[in-house]
């Protein structure tokens, strides 16, 4: 048996890293940005503070969904 699957989703980019992905079939958003050790990396590279909200990150959820 083979199973076929196409993810429907759109990406809503906002301020800095924050994205919103928006699911087909899923009532709510997900948000996406940069957290912890992540954003003291980027701030040390690009030389500024990132300001805002901080979000799991992309490989947050992708070592979550890897490790369920």
């Amino acid at each position: 048996m083979s199973v076929a699957h196409t993810s429907r989703l759109r990406i809503e980019k906002h301020a800095g890293p924050h994205r919103t992905a928006h699911i087909e079939n899923f009532p709510e958003p997900i948000h996406f940005g940069i957290h912890g050790g992540i954003k003291h990396f980027y701030q040390e590279k690009y030389g500024r503070e990132i300001t805002g909200p901080e979000y799991p990150a992309t490989l947050d959820y992708m070592i979550a969904g890897v490790a369920g």
